[in-house]
């Protein structure tokens, strides 16, 4: 991991506290507009629901050990991802559930058959 550093050397300097706002927002935005590109592909959207899954955003946490730390830690993420996801573009999170309800479907179809 790399080590954070200070956005401006001199709170106090007007000049170097506007730099370090317009590099944020740059930054936010590359971030945002990387989801969004992620999001446009069937594939990226396959991806990001499994990791949500692996996450166990739609479950509980609950377990009678100490595992319910790590369950809340996953899921923490899990949740991360999610406003994420949102903030790029809100209706992907609905695309991505009907696609994996969609998938489901297929599979058990293609058990019965």
């Amino acid at each position: 991991m790399s080590e954070q550093r200070a956005a401006v050397a001199n709170a106090a300097d007007a000049k170097q506290v506007g730099h370090a706002a317009r590099k944020d927002r740059d930054r936010r935005g590359q971030e945002l507009r990387d989801m969004v590109e992620v999001l446009k592909t069937p594939v990226g959207r396959r991806v990001l629901w499994r990791m949500l899954g692996h996450c166990r955003v739609h479950e509980s946490i609950w377990h009678p050990s100490a595992l319910i730390h790590a369950n809340a830690g996953r899921q923490d993420v899990g949740h991360w991802l999610m406003a994420e996801i949102a903030e790029a573009d809100e209706e992907m999170i609905f695309t991505m559930m009907r696609e994996a309800s969609a998938a489901v479907k297929r599979d058990q179809q293609e058990r019965e058959a």
